[in-house]
């Protein structure tokens, strides 16, 4: 785990940006992410850099008893506030721990949701090369943000040196990275609107 940007996170706990409610866009934004995921309810989902809980706390509400997410962020503070944000849902468990070190279960999941956290990922190509094995065949992975990505690279490098470098790859390189590690990509879409990649474990039309 990289102390450095996980108190870098842990000072950003109480900002705007990480513990605002949704806006009405991102909320529809996020509902355009999840159908185009195709989500059920009783999907299990990983959720990798969970910040305070926004997302996670949505996916709780909308997840059946027979679903589940775990989320995971490096941040101390921010996944004490997540968990207060979740309260006692059954069907969420909370952990503070890099991806790397998580007890993950191969093909455990149904779906990986990184929701603006993938540039922060140390490793990337060992990021989605645990992403893979954690996923069930023919589950999807998907990357989402709400800024495109030079918009969330110019941020970035105008931000703490802890993230500084922390950047979405180029259109070519991440297609790359994302077929080396076992996936298709069914939507790649960055824009205005955001970025938004949703791909496949395990099927190809190549």
């Amino acid at each position: 785990m990289n102390t450095e940007k996980a108190a870098y996170f842990d000072s950003q706990v109480d900002s705007e940006w990480a513990s605002r409610e949704y806006s009405d866009d991102e909320l529809q934004r996020i509902d355009r992410m999840l159908r185009l995921a195709q989500w059920t309810p009783d999907m299990r989902i990983l959720e990798p850099g969970c910040g305070t809980g926004r997302l996670t706390e949505i996916l709780g509400d909308r997840c059946g008893n027979t679903g589940f997410i775990l989320a995971a962020d490096i941040s101390e503070h921010m996944t004490r506030a997540a968990r207060a944000r979740l309260g006692r849902r059954r069907n969420v468990k909370v952990e503070c721990e890099a991806l790397e070190n998580l007890p993950l279960v191969d093909e455990e999941f149904d779906l990986v949701v990184c929701h603006q956290v993938f540039p922060h990922f140390e490793d990337k190509e060992k990021a989605l090369g645990i992403l893979s094995t954690v996923l069930k065949p023919l589950g999807k992975l998907v990357l989402f943000h709400f800024m495109s990505s030079s918009e969330i690279n110019d941020m970035h490098r105008k931000t703490d040196p802890s993230v500084m470098a922390d950047s979405l790859p180029e259109r070519e390189t991440m297609r790359l990275m994302i077929h080396a590690a076992g996936f298709t990509i069914d939507l790649l879409e960055d824009d205005e609107r955001g970025y938004l990649l949703i791909a496949t474990r395990g099927r190809s039309t190549e």
